[in-house]
């Protein structure tokens, strides 16, 4: 088609209005095909330049006229989460951090799970910088936190042309109690960081949108990539893109953009699905459930899920790293069923109304599609995979408030419930953050938020276990073995209680159990053995220490302490031979040093 038979006026509007109208929305308005439209800008000099003068112009505006506006919001996150930047390592931190520093000496750590290695470089720099300081691990989260707020200013414009708009949802983001937990907890920062990347993806696919340069799309796909190697649960972006066009633009005239977005998400689908059965391996073991898929009833689990999301980001109250309490009264739960069915109602009517509500609100569900899956592999519910999608509860909320906030009569009421609203979430994640500060504030705020949940109960057992109180940590236990009798931890756990206590029958009976509900326990083999070389029972002790080091053969300990049965029992030879054998795996070892020298005289 020429760019002649474009007729004066439509060429007029296209000088005029072009670059501060998109292609796209100036073909809606004036009904004149994109290609026209973009044919006219390329041989028209004038049009390129405007173009480039406005991004320009649009680039100095940002950093001059928003800088105060990204500072404020700064002192938001600031103020928000000062009192949680020394909290210790907890939960998954220890286990992944503080118990794994010998990892972050090794060559290929960068590599143990290649689609994680830019999470794995993050730790590798707070370690070499830090050691195992918890701040400077948890630096990152905070700057992923920082971005994700900014980007989230920067992106609202696109729907929005009011003028504060952007400011009254990024503050939200800073500061609402439902963030804390991707912010405060290291391990939770993964979400932070693919929230973040898929906000930048979402920007440059934006960009692209009112500028047509192809060069964000690369942009926009290498960000999605950088996402989904933080949280594989932001595979669900093309859909997020396909809604984009299905409420503003055209599906079927961006297939092949489109497919590029599904391509990556697919080829990354693959990576996963590899990593399935080592999932549910982990979850059964950690739960004390059967290792294979469980189906839950997708009529109970959404409305659960969604209506709990919805009254936490109303009433951030119960607020806790599991949430457990899901066997509801039927009263509770028709009411969580009214939240559920009450925010599709306004999602449909938004529809019509106010398109870009619908997004949003859209946006939110899509975002939680990866975890509500009736597969069982995830938690129902979890404030951390609510970090991205919560955007799209934001900006509704902002949209109703800035409905007051322009209007001349109701202005004043409209700041003060913004800043009622502000201070109240503020308040509630600083308060958040003190049961981050360390395990035992960790678990005991879990424990009188989640009472059903055994992973609660156990940890529980280790805060009472470590503070002396063997009674109230047995009692634990026994909370958790009750609630989840598959559960392995909780068996060795208790059994460690029992020993404590002189009661090495019940301890070795635990352990046995712990051991068969978890081959991979290795402890509970070692454990026993101790038991038995206490006794003077050296061949039983021999026999329990092999299984141990069947499960664990790269243990330098367990030979350590097989060559001390050896000896015990006489075996002199095949004590040196553990005692070699050790000093293969660790050669500093001291009692095998010893050992070696007593045996060598």
């Amino acid at each position: 088609m020429d760019t002649m038979k474009l007729t004066y006026s439509q060429k007029r509007y296209i000088q005029k209005h072009y670059p501060k109208e998109s292609i796209e929305m100036i073909s809606q308005r004036k009904k004149i095909p994109e290609d026209l439209i973009l044919q006219h800008i390329t041989n028209n000099k004038r049009l390129v330049l405007t173009s480039e003068e406005n991004t320009q112009e649009q680039s100095q505006f940002i950093f001059k006229e928003h800088i105060p506006y990204f500072i404020l919001l700064l002192l938001f996150i600031i103020i928000a989460y000062a009192n949680g930047f020394g909290a210790d390592f907890v939960s998954d931190d220890v286990y992944a951090i503080l118990r794994n520093e010998s990892a972050f000496n090794e060559p290929g750590y960068l590599f143990t799970v290649p689609t994680f290695i830019i999470r794995a470089a993050q730790y590798l720099i707070s370690y070499k910088i830090g050691g195992l300081t918890p701040f400077v691990f948890r630096i990152w989260n905070l700057i992923f936190h920082m971005g994700f707020v900014w980007m989230t200013y920067l992106i609202v414009p696109y729907f929005s042309k009011k003028k504060y708009l952007p400011f009254i949802v990024a503050s939200f983001a800073a500061v609402h109690p439902m963030m804390s937990e991707s912010v405060t907890w290291i391990s939770g920062g993964i979400y932070a960081q693919a929230g973040f990347g898929i906000l930048v993806s979402l920007y440059f696919y934006l960009r692209f949108k009112s500028q047509k340069l192809k060069r964000y799309i690369i942009y926009s796909i290498l960000a999605f990539i950088f996402a989904l190697s933080a949280s594989e649960k932001v595979i669900v972006f093309p859909f997020i893109i396909g809604l984009y066009e299905f409420t503003f633009g055209s599906l079927r005239k961006n297939v092949l953009i489109l497919s590029s977005y599904f391509t990556v998400s697919f080829i990354w689908g693959l990576i996963i699905l590899t990593r399935i059965q080592e999932r549910i391996e982990y979850l059964a073991v950690s739960q004390g459930v059967s290792a294979k898929v469980s189906i839950e009833n997708p009529f109970y689990q959404i409305p659960s899920a969604l209506g709990t999301y919805l009254k936490l980001f109303i009433w951030p109250r119960h607020l806790t790293l599991y949430q457990s309490e899901f066997r509801f009264p039927l009263i509770q739960f028709l009411f969580l069923l009214s939240l559920t069915l009450l925010f599709f109602g306004v999602v449909i009517v938004s529809y019509r109304k106010n398109k870009s509500v619908f997004f949003w609100l859209c946006f939110f569900i899509i975002t939680l599609l990866p975890t509500l899956n009736p597969f069982g592999l995830s938690w129902i519910v979890a404030e951390r995979y609510s970090y991205l999608g919560s955007i799209g509860l934001y900006f509704a909320l902002s949209v109703l408030l800035y409905k007051l906030i322009d209007s001349k009569i109701y202005q004043t009421v409209g700041y003060i419930i913004f800043t009622v609203l502000l201070l109240s979430f503020s308040v509630r994640t600083i308060v958040r953050n003190i049961d981050w500060q360390n395990e035992d504030k960790l678990w005991i705020a879990t424990g009188k938020a989640s009472p059903s949940d055994p992973k609660t109960h156990n940890n529980l057992g280790d805060y009472y276990a470590r503070n002396g109180n063997l009674q109230k940590a047995a009692e634990e236990f026994s909370r958790a073995i009750e609630l989840s009798p598959g559960y392995p931890d909780a068996h060795h756990n208790l059994a460690n209680i029992f020993r404590q206590a002189g009661k090495v029958e019940e301890a070795e009976k635990y352990y046995l159990k712990a051991a068969e509900l978890n081959p991979a326990l290795w402890q509970s083999y070692q454990n026993i053995a101790a038991i038995h070389f206490e006794q003077q029972d050296f061949e039983t002790a021999e026999k329990y220490t092999l299984k141990a080091i069947e499960v664990y053969p790269d243990n330098p300990q367990l030979y350590a302490n097989l060559a001390v049965v050896y000896r015990s029992e006489g075996n002199n030879e095949q004590a040196l031979q553990a005692f070699r054998k050790t000093l293969e795996l660790e050669p500093t070892n001291e009692v095998a040093l010893q050992g070696i020298k007593d045996l060598s005289q």
